[in-house]
């Protein structure tokens, strides 16, 4: 979550310096860290890109359609409402993963967690406070946003049915190639694309294709072998916050008191669900 958030202030620098267009760098972020996976694997690797294939292949491409059409709609939402409001519909997923395995699966999340899930969505609210401008927002921004939660929010219930089946490896490549062909598919239909192609710009691509893709989808990809996705979505919450600190750090943001209870509200939702998943596996040890 602390390297993700990190990845909104250095997009939000690329965007403010017409770097280049929002999908065209999704796309490029997403090739490049496919590239560099692909490099790694066909050195060190060889028996995990001889395993695409079956189920495998499509259990990986589905994961990664989802988060591919979840940041097009997220992209998109953000052309057309306010960042507080795309923040705080994006951070609906913290609702909405459990209510889906409640739809889905008639699965009921346990008491403490859902204390968690509520705390960290009244933080989400205060943090990024959707109220203060909407005027300025419009209807299809928010509606767009909204399908992107959806979006996400099914992509890690997916992912935690699915990736216990299979090696962390090939499922993480397949998610990022399957994004990286989404986005390049739909970014001439959405935005008339450039890319300025300058040094500051290849360095902060490579930074997030490493560290804000495939070391963090990596570590997700990994953690839903063993984390329940109302859990994972529960921490995902933290990600505003940090994306918060790293704007003060990086670009010199300040935090309003608003904004710091509700990175404290979400802290403490994250504390409650982690405490309370804690003291069940205790208890189910002692048993």
């Amino acid at each position: 979550m602390a390297v993700w958030g990190s990845s909104f202030a250095i997009l939000r620098g690329l965007m403010s310096g017409a770097d280049a267009t929002p999908l065209l760098l999704v796309a490029v972020r997403m090739g490049l860290a496919t590239a560099i996976l692909v490099a790694y694997l066909a050195l060190f690797r060889r028996g995990d890109l001889r395993a695409l294939r079956g189920a495998l292949l499509r259990d990986g491409v589905f994961c990664g359609a989802l988060l591919g059409f979840g940041f097009v709609l997220q992209t998109e939402g953000l052309q057309r409402t306010t960042a507080s409001r795309s923040g705080f519909l994006t951070g609906m997923l913290v609702v909405l993963v459990p209510l889906l395995e409640f739809v889905l699966f008639r699965k009921r999340p346990a008491w403490p967690a859902l204390l968690g899930v509520l705390l960290a969505f009244a933080g989400l609210t205060f943090l990024s406070a959707p109220w203060a401008d909407a005027s300025q927002a419009t209807l299809l921004g928010d509606w767009l946003t909204v399908g992107c939660a959806l979006i996400f929010a099914g992509h890690i219930i997916a992912l935690g049915r699915l990736s216990p089946r299979h090696p962390v490896m090939p499922m993480l490549l397949l998610q990022l190639a399957t994004i990286f062909v989404v986005a390049s598919a739909a970014g001439p239909l959405v935005e008339t694309q450039h890319f300025s192609g300058a040094p500051r710009l290849w360095v902060a691509l490579v930074f997030l294709a490493l560290f804000a893709t495939l070391l963090a989808f990596g570590i997700q990809t990994w953690a839903q072998k063993v984390i329940s996705p109302v859990r994972v979505a529960l921490i995902s919450s933290l990600e505003p916050v940090f994306a918060a600190l790293w704007a003060a750090v990086l670009i010199g943001e300040r935090l309003t008191t608003r904004e710091v209870l509700g990175g404290a509200l979400i802290v403490l939702g994250v504390l409650v669900g982690e405490a309370s998943a804690a003291l069940r596996a205790r208890s189910q040890k002692k048993a």
